[in-house]
């Protein structure tokens, strides 16, 4: 039989065993940034996040227009080239604008617009019909053709982690067309304007290589048939940026815009194709 001595003192030793076990095992836990109690300082986050942004943008725009202006739905006008039968300008420099509010963790609301404004003065060398005028070769014919858009967005992000953020988004964008041609010895017209509300589904991403550097994209686009007009929009943008400070960031990278219009309005019957496409350099305001 096990004496009452052996047996008081194998409980000392394992009562000793078992603290030495719980010691060294409470030594090798390390603490973790998850573990931290609330009143520890947390980590830094990896790029600094802001709930307001203005960007300013330039865009080298290479421009690709085609246009016909409908005197009846029955009787089509002539498809002309705006750069080179009218003599508009194929290349400008464009200012474009955007407003961004970040209410949430997942949540934007975003206001963007700008504005195109083209006029020439072109001999033409072939006959075209614009509406209820027709030009004949040689005449030298005063032409207009201006694009307006204003769009707002709303993106819900899908992916967050430290470096990368994936947003869906959906917009609305109504584009404005205003053209004119005359003749100043004997053509009198008003200008032709068309606007058309166009929704637009899209995806937009940032990927962060550390505190300052990241790329980020954006595509929106829609095809649709309404009672009276067809239209499609492609809105896209590819760009490198940094972060020069925790409120500027500057970005370097490439916009393609292009809208596509076929009205069969009997007000404003008529055709519409731009391209639009070219560098982009911007600069963002946050906070």
């Amino acid at each position: 039989m096990i004496s009452e001595r052996s047996l008081a003192r194998n409980l000392v030793a394992g009562l000793v065993m078992g603290l030495a076990l719980n010691v060294a095992h409470a030594a090798d836990k390390k603490p973790t940034n998850d573990k931290l109690p609330d009143w520890a300082p947390q980590p830094k986050p990896h790029v600094i996040e802001d709930r307001f942004r203005v960007e300013v943008m330039t865009v080298g725009a290479s421009l690709d227009t085609d246009l016909r202006v409908d005197r009846t739905l029955a009787t089509p006008g002539t498809l002309v080239n705006a750069e080179d039968d009218l003599g508009l300008d194929d290349m400008k420099i464009l200012p474009l604008g955007e407003i961004t509010l970040l209410p949430g963790d997942r949540h934007l609301l975003r206001l963007s617009g700008f504005g195109l404004r083209r006029n020439a003065e072109q001999t033409i060398d072939r006959t075209i019909v614009f509406d209820e005028q027709t030009y004949l070769p040689g005449e030298v014919v005063d032409s207009t053709l201006n694009l307006t858009m204003l769009g707002l967005t709303y993106g819900y992000s899908i992916v967050q982690i430290q470096s990368f953020d994936l947003a869906l988004t959906f917009g609305i964008q109504v584009i404005e067309v205003e053209a004119n041609a005359v003749v100043r010895s004997r053509v009198v017209r008003e200008a032709e304007t068309g606007v058309t509300p166009l929704p637009l589904a899209g995806i937009e991403g940032r990927f962060d290589f550390n505190e300052r550097w990241s790329v980020e994209a954006r595509v929106q686009y829609l095809s649709v048939e309404l009672d009276e007009i067809d239209g499609s929009v492609l809105d896209a943008r590819a760009a490198l940026t940094w972060r020069m400070n925790p409120h500027l960031v500057m970005g370097l990278g490439y916009r393609n815009f292009a809208v596509e219009v076929d009205s069969r309005d009997v007000d404003t019957p008529g055709f519409v194709d731009l391209q639009m496409a070219g560098p982009l350099l911007f600069l963002r305001a946050s906070l």
